[in-house]
């Protein structure tokens, strides 16, 4: 249903009170609209943790929907079809992806309102697999797995020390193609648990599965195709300086 909006006229002789109204009238609109957004945040948050999708996730589709809101792209469409194509889209972009059938399944919104939003958004923010919402903006979510692997590492509150590591140590594997095929989310999960145990701060599998939005079983495979080529991933200066083990790396992962 289409909102009807109210417009106070000026004509009250000068007297400056319809202003005061119309101001009043502004105020109260923005705070609905504000109160429109925190619901749609909620929901959004919700619905992803039914799903057991990371806040990556989460956050993509928030950016998504703000964006929706505020450009009116989806106007007079109910509210659980927008948020659920917005979910969709940010699965999409965290290589996370789910089906219409689940995300209807979840929401309860129907496939063919799904996918009108769905379409409309994707012209809209001219999206393909894999790209970002806002390609043009340098603050855009990034999908690979070094800026994952910060996300991650935040939310197990783990120190910059062992998210540099990390990092070096995904560059290392993707520059000698260990892992290669594997999507961002399972090689920044994988890595983490593979880190943590060199550097003598493990952290269970499960853990990182909650935060990852990925199975323990393609966390350990990650960590075992490391394993494996472990000589070409850990720095010697690493091990001079005190900093990793290998001996910390069990081999039956």
């Amino acid at each position: 249903m289409e909102q009807l909006d109210t417009v106070i006229s000026f004509r009250d002789g000068g007297s400056g009170i319809a202003r005061e109204l119309q101001r009043a009238a502004s105020r109260s609109q923005s705070s609905r609209s504000e109160r429109n957004l925190l619901t749609a945040f909620r929901d959004i948050g919700s619905w992803c943790d039914q799903f057991s999708l990371p806040k990556t996730i989460s956050d993509i589709a928030k950016q998504l929907y703000k964006r929706s809101d505020e450009e009116k792209l989806l106007r007079g469409k109910p509210l659980e079809a927008v948020i659920a194509a917005c979910i969709f889209i940010a699965c999409r972009q965290a290589h996370v992806p789910r089906t219409f059938r689940e995300i209807c399944n979840l929401t309860h919104v129907s496939k063919k309102t799904l996918g009108q939003c769905y379409k409309a958004l994707e012209q809209a923010f001219n999206l393909s697999p894999g790209a970002t919402a806002q390609s043009n903006n340098a603050n855009n979510p990034s999908t690979g797995p070094e800026t994952l692997l910060v996300r991650y590492c935040n939310h197990l509150d783990l120190p910059v020390s062992v998210q540099s590591i990390c990092s070096d140590i995904i560059v290392a594997a993707r520059q000698h193609g260990i892992a290669d095929g594997r999507s961002p989310v399972s090689i920044a999960g994988g890595a983490i648990y593979f880190t943590c145990l060199l550097l003598g701060k493990p952290k269970p599998a499960r853990d990182i599965s909650a935060v990852a939005g990925v199975s323990e079983g393609t966390i350990k495979l990650v960590y075992r195709l490391y394993y494996y080529e472990r000589e070409k991933l850990v720095k010697e200066e690493w091990i001079k300086d005190g900093k990793a083990n290998m001996d910390n790396l069990p081999a039956d992962r």
